[in-house]
């Protein structure tokens, strides 16, 4: 009879245990905690040639990713187009605008959102460009990079 009751109160004090890390886990979860976009802020990686600031992704009605963009080499280029994949598809048509050291802001409507306002978002944005070379010819370059953060 006492070997039980000893099991008993293991299983129990286990048990509540186990039932008050699955509360706070679940506490955790529903105030948005476990976002770790949260944490980090927005982040730009990898755009070489390019500076990409001011970020901002937009959910709704008219869902829009926006940006500045500047180009950091002293050579002369046009801006062919942007693609975005990733939390929302979209593309922007550069139709040859100058890039250079003058930072422009850029809005790209998107689609096939799957995120809300509040939510963690991620794109990766490929900026294809033609930057002058000899003879007054252009070549067409490709950089590539990742913009994340929290949607609003």
């Amino acid at each position: 009879m006492r070997k039980g009751q000893t099991a008993l109160e293991y299983l129990m004090t286990y048990g509540w245990a186990i039932l008050i890390v699955i509360i706070v886990v679940a506490a955790l979860y529903a105030l948005g905690l476990t976002k770790p976009c949260r944490w980090t802020g927005t982040q730009i990686r990898e755009f070489a040639d390019f500076k990409v600031d001011n970020p901002k992704f937009q959910t709704g009605a008219s869902p829009k990713l926006s940006f500045d963009l500047s180009y950091i080499k002293p050579t002369s280029a046009k801006l062919v187009s942007i693609n975005v994949s990733g939390s929302g598809t979209g593309s922007f048509d550069g139709k040859g605008a100058p890039l250079n050291s003058t930072p422009v802001r850029y809005t790209i409507d998107l689609s096939n959102v799957n995120i809300g306002s509040g939510d963690c978002y991620s794109v990766d944005v490929a900026i294809y460009y033609n930057v002058s070379v000899a003879g007054g010819k252009y070549e067409t370059f490709t950089t590539a990079g990742k913009i994340s953060g929290v949607a609003s």
